[in-house]
């Protein structure tokens, strides 16, 4: 692991966070690397203060969720468009003779989360 793809888990590991099976390269990464070990350490202080502050705001007040559901029930939260993901599945299918693997992921603060994988299914 170099620094680059160290520094992308140290949030997650300051957080508590990160997933087991990336925290053994990090852990030797960081090792062994002195600049990273001072960044995890600014980062899990900016976690504690972080912390810190939210538990110091007040709650909200009683009552606030229960209006917020009422003047949003029924408004979509959402949408999503599937009609070129489907002709270009469409397409890719018939090329490849109906066994393609699909797989998909979200990138969410520059960490990918796999949503999915399907391997290559039987004609």
């Amino acid at each position: 692991m170099n620094c680059r793809e160290a520094r992308e888990l140290l949030p997650w590991l300051a957080a508590g966070t990160l997933p087991p099976e990336e925290m053994g390269g990090l852990l030797a990464h960081l090792a062994g690397c002195p600049a990273c070990r001072a960044e995890l350490a600014q980062e899990v202080r900016l976690s504690q203060e972080v912390r810190a502050a939210m538990e110091s705001l007040p709650g909200a007040p009683k009552g606030t969720w229960e209006r917020v559901l009422a003047r949003t029930r029924g408004i979509p939260i959402g949408k999503l468009e599937l009609g070129s993901f489907l002709v270009g599945l469409s397409f890719g299918l018939s090329l490849r003779g109906g066994r393609l693997p699909l797989s998909g992921e979200l990138e969410v603060l520059g960490r990918k989360v796999p949503l999915f994988e399907i391997e290559g299914g039987a004609r």
